[in-house]
């Protein structure tokens, strides 16, 4: 039987060890979220959406009503891809422009009942999915699990610079200086 999550040992390596495993280590992370992508594809049926309008639609439902300026920097993408996220969501009838009452230049985001319904029977099939392989755990690896993949998830998403951010480098970057040619 394989060794616990939690209780696996430690190990201490020199540095030319270390940075050989990290990068090793790395690789099997990212491959295995790229297995653990493609089960959940493969076996939720979350429908037409892509991981994107789906990540777009939650976020709606989490933060609604939201600005689509709002929305792009919270899922951490450039205005134009969120305004194309947003139409195809309002062709599909799951989220609905209202005006805003305090600025009726500015339109908020929300979900109608079609998207409710969607994301509550996505998210149903999907944490369904997850429950049942957490459940094939002992207590103390799916606290490991659970605890591992928010760390890993905050991490990365804290390193990930917003589109905006990028944008005004590059703008600041072609931008000639004073006294320059």
């Amino acid at each position: 039987m394989a060794q616990g999550l939690a209780d696996g040992p430690t190990v201490t390596a020199p540095a030319a060890v270390t940075t050989t495993t990290t990068l090793r280590g790395a690789a099997a992370v990212h491959r295995d979220l790229i297995r653990i992508g493609r089960a959940v594809r493969t076996q939720s049926h979350d429908g037409p959406l892509s991981a994107g309008q789906m990540s777009a639609l939650w976020t709606i439902a989490q933060h609604a009503p939201i600005r689509a300026t709002e929305l792009a920097d919270r899922e951490r993408v450039a205005a134009p891809t969120m305004s194309r996220v947003v139409a195809s969501l309002e062709r599909l009838g799951m989220v609905v422009r209202t005006a805003d009452e305090h600025d009726g230049r500015v339109s908020l985001l929300a979900l109608t009942d079609e998207g409710v319904a969607h994301i509550e029977g996505a998210s149903s099939r999907t944490s369904q999915l997850f429950e049942r392989a957490l459940d094939g755990l002992g207590a103390r690896d799916r606290a490991c699990v659970e605890r591992s993949m928010r760390l890993l998830a905050d991490t990365l998403c804290d390193l990930t610079p917003h589109p905006s951010a990028v944008a005004s480098t590059t703008t600041t970057e072609n931008t000639p200086t004073e006294g320059g040619a």
